[in-house]
């Protein structure tokens, strides 16, 4: 075992610690009444929704001070917690 405890200490100090706190802390967010937690950070909207388990081809909405924002697929959030959303049904027709 010697040589294997040689080997760890070779690495650059921490080297191994990054591999195992390489992910971002995860926050509480809110998705239709229950919280979750998920990692901080950016993520494009369909893919949020992918990590959720928001169906493809529902709607996902951001609340905001008691207001409904909907949110295209294509567009980049800013996950930083504390965040509210509702996903549903997408709405017939266009505005």
């Amino acid at each position: 075992m010697t040589h294997q405890d040689h080997d760890h200490v070779a690495q650059a100090p921490g080297h191994a610690g990054e591999h195992e706190h390489h992910h971002p802390h995860e926050v509480a967010i809110t998705l239709d009444g229950h919280r979750r937690e998920i990692p901080a950070g950016d993520y494009v909207v369909s893919a949020l929704k992918a990590r959720l388990g928001v169906p493809a081809d529902y709607e996902l909405d951001e609340i905001v001070n008691g207001e409904f924002r909907e949110l295209a697929d294509t567009a980049h959030i800013e996950i930083k917690g504390g965040e509210h959303f509702i996903s549903h049904v997408r709405r017939g027709g266009s505005s």
